[in-house]
């Protein structure tokens, strides 16, 4: 180990601005990290759909391709920023293949790599540890689960503004920190836990000034989005919508056991990382602003207290840029041993992603979509009562309402015990909004996945709703497959 006096003056003290000591080539820093990230993510150039919230964010594409606007014609409890790349890829790509799209969050994954690479250059003055940051996160964001790992998700998208906003304050560029903390929000909203230690940064280096400034432009970037799209409806689905989603139903035993299973497994695929930022916490080889950036980014786990586990890639970068801050100091058998642990998990995970999607528990959507893609025209939309939003995307269908799934009209949503959830979870004015839909567009085709227990869909059966009425007057029950029946718009 080396000397105690000899560890940077800017691990201890907080990073420093200057070049460090046999910095790495840019290039390729950045040639090693988009063919890592490609390859490392090679199951989602083959596997068609990894979970629900890439056909959620497909079904949004669609109807943005098809003139819909974010929040209106489609919408989910998320920013927008995320459901126009998919539309742009759609778009450029000529198709709804997911898999172009997961391409390009792989590059998306590169850049943010070297970005944290470059941003361990500069702290340690350390090849070993610009190397390694650039190869821990890479395998990083795919050592865990498959469905949460090599899906183009939102939280994949946020990371990279996420870790510009920190990287930006660190340098003393307030403003442009503000803009890149914006986009991170307007990918996910837990991003907006990096306005902590960013702000320690900019402040410990320029004064409230640069903090002013951070603000300022983050705030415009948000207030011009939320005109673009309506401020009232940007702001009900992105926060005051939230609250029955938030809200705390059913077990508590079993929601503390759900996060603890998750939270353990991800400490044990994780063990190396875990365990060389005790030893830069130990031996205080990391400044304060990546403690607070990994704190807030472990809140954001607990807030809902649903631990699904693709909020926990919100911690890797923090983690990653304080276990490399150890990884001079340690013994080379320990660096052989954490190297090697996290190479194996991966690499089993990794081999796990190639499995059929059927073993990862993914619902067959096949034979309802091809039914549905039977029955109507590409220009007709359709209604899905359930969460089924696989449906849409399969079978090349737009919705006929803004409501993706009808999780935001019951209640009902993941991460929560079946059969519990109440119409006041779900999105305050829903049932308003959903007759609204109808009335300007009603669907061509309704999917009622009432009788096939489909995501909890047993607990709110169709016909005792609202909506039934207007089923009975205006639709004719035309076929049933796997316990789906489908209604025909026969208005008379």
């Amino acid at each position: 180990m080396r000397a105690e006096e000899d560890r940077p003056l800017d691990a201890v003290d907080g990073p420093e601005a200057g070049a460090p000591t046999g910095s790495v080539k840019r290039w390729s820093l950045i040639l090693v990290a988009v063919l890592l990230s490609l390859g490392l993510h090679l199951p989602g150039m083959i596997v068609h759909l990894f979970n629900s919230d890439e056909a959620s964010l497909a079904t949004m594409a669609m109807s943005i391709n098809h003139g819909g606007r974010l929040y209106h014609e489609t919408a989910d409890r998320k920013p927008p920023a995320v459901p126009y790349v998919y539309a742009a890829v759609f778009k450029a790509t000529g198709s709804i293949d997911l898999r172009p799209v997961r391409a390009v969050g792989a590059l998306v994954l590169a850049a943010t790599a070297v970005l944290l690479a470059l941003e361990a250059e500069r702290r340690y003055r350390s090849r070993r540890a610009t190397w390694a940051c650039l190869a821990l996160f890479l395998m990083g964001t795919v050592a865990f689960f498959p469905a949460d790992t090599q899906a183009a998700g939102f939280e994949l998208f946020m990371l990279l503004p996420m870790t510009g906003a920190f990287v930006a304050a660190g340098r003393n560029r307030g403003a442009l920190a503000g803009v890149c903390l914006a986009l991170a929000c307007l990918c996910k909203q837990t991003a907006i836990v990096t306005a902590l230690p960013a702000a320690w940064l900019l402040y410990r280096s320029g004064g409230w000034r640069q903090v002013v400034r951070c603000g300022v432009a983050g705030a415009a970037v948000i207030g011009v989005t939320a005109l673009y799209f309506g401020p009232s409806e940007f702001l009900l689905w992105t926060v005051t919508g939230n609250g029955g989603y938030a809200s705390l139903r059913g077990s508590i035993p079993a929601t503390i056991w759900r996060g603890v299973s998750m939270t353990l497994s991800f400490i044990g695929i994780y063990l190396p990382l875990v365990l060389l930022a005790a030893y830069a916490a130990r031996r205080r080889l990391a400044s304060v602003d990546l403690w607070l950036w990994l704190a807030g980014s472990a809140l954001t786990v607990i807030v809902g207290l649903r631990f699904f586990g693709h909020y926990y890639l919100q911690i890797l970068p923090p983690l990653v840029l304080l276990a490399v801050a150890a990884v001079d100091e340690i013994v080379p058998a320990l660096r052989r041993l954490a190297a090697g642990f996290t190479a194996a998990a991966t690499a089993i995970l990794f081999a796990v992603a190639f499995l059929p999607a059927d073993e990862r528990g993914l619902l067959s959507y096949g034979a309802v979509a091809a039914q549905v893609k039977r029955m109507t025209s590409p220009d007709e939309t359709v209604f899905v009562w359930g969460e089924f939003p696989e449906i849409y995307w399969a079978s090349g269908r737009d919705s006929a309402t803004r409501f993706i799934h009808t999780g935001f009209i019951t209640g009902r949503s993941g991460g929560r015990d079946e059969g519990i959830a109440r119409p006041s979870d779900g999105l305050p004015g829903a049932w308003d909004l959903l007759d609204e839909d109808f009335r300007s567009r009603p669907a061509a085709l309704i999917v009622d996945t009432s009788e096939a227990d489909i995501r909890g869909s047993k607990y709110f059966p169709l016909e005792r709703t609202s909506l039934w009425q207007r089923i009975r007057k205006d639709y004719v029950l035309v076929d049933t497959v796997d316990g789906v029946r489908f209604y025909r718009y026969t208005p008379s």
